[in-house]
C-alpha cells in the first residue's frame, strides 16, 4: 500500500475484490480494456497483475499492447462502455494482429518469474498468450486508486457486488457494437 500511496501522491486504497485467474491449457485472454469493467469510479485506477509462480511464454502469460492509451477513437468508444450497463461482451478483439496493422503498436509480453508484478492503468490494452502446456496459469489481479477518489461501488464492500448484468441474458457481440462505433 505504501508503493501505491507515494506512487499516487495520496491515500490509497485497493479494491476488496480480488480477481483470481485461473487459466487451462488452450485458453487465453481477448484484447480488452479494464475501464470497461469497472469505470464507474475514477479512471486513476490501476491494475497489478501478478503471476502466481514462473510463467514461460508457453503457459500464456499477460501481453499488452504499448501505446494502446493513446487509441483515441477506441478510448472514446469501447473505452466508455461498461459491460454491465451496455450488456456487450468485453473483450475487444481476439485478434492481436488486426489491432496492430489498424491501429499501430507493437505486443510486449516476457517470461514472468515468481516475485514479477506488471502496473498498468485502464486504458491500456493487454490480454494474454495461449497457455500451450498441460498445466494451469495461475495469475492474480489487484486493483489499486487514490482513496479520495469515487471508487466504483462494484469492487468494495464486504460482499462486493460484482458484475450482475454482463455475460446474463441476451448480449450485444462485439463485432456488432464495433460496426456501430465505427472501429
Amino acid at each position: 500500500m505504501q508503493f501505491f500511496a507515494e506512487f499516487l501522491d495520496g491515500p490509497s486504497l485497493t479494491y476488496d475484490f480480488k480477481w483470481l485467474r485461473v487459466v487451462p491449457n488452450g485458453a487465453f485472454t481477448g484484447a480488452h480494456y479494464d475501464i470497461v469493467y469497472m469505470g464507474r469510479g475514477t479512471t486513476n485506477v490501476f491494475t497489478l497483475w501478478t503471476p502466481l509462480g514462473d510463467l514461460p511464454y508457453e503457459m500464456g502469460p499477460l501481453a499488452i499492447l504499448a501505446g494502446s492509451h493513446r487509441f483515441d477513437r477506441i478510448r472514446e468508444t469501447y473505452g466508455e462502455m461498461d459491460v454491465d450497463r451496455d450488456k456487450v461482451t468485453g473483450w475487444f478483439s481476439n485478434d492481436p494482429v488486426e489491432l496492430v496493422d489498424t491501429y499501430g503498436g507493437q505486443w510486449r509480453s516476457a517470461e514472468f518469474e515468481m516475485g514479477d508484478a506488471l502496473i498498468f492503468g485502464m486504458y491500456t490494452m493487454h490480454g494474454s498468450l495461449s497457455n500451450t502446456t498441460g498445466r494451469f496459469r495461475i495469475s492474480c489481479d489487484t486493483r489499486y486508486q487514490r482513496a479520495d477518489e469515487p471508487v466504483d461501488e462494484r469492487w468494495i464492500g464486504e460482499n462486493p457486488i460484482a458484475h450482475y448484468a454482463w455475460m446474463k441474458g441476451e448480449t450485444v457481440p462485439m463485432e456488432e457494437a464495433r460496426e456501430r462505433w465505427g472501429v
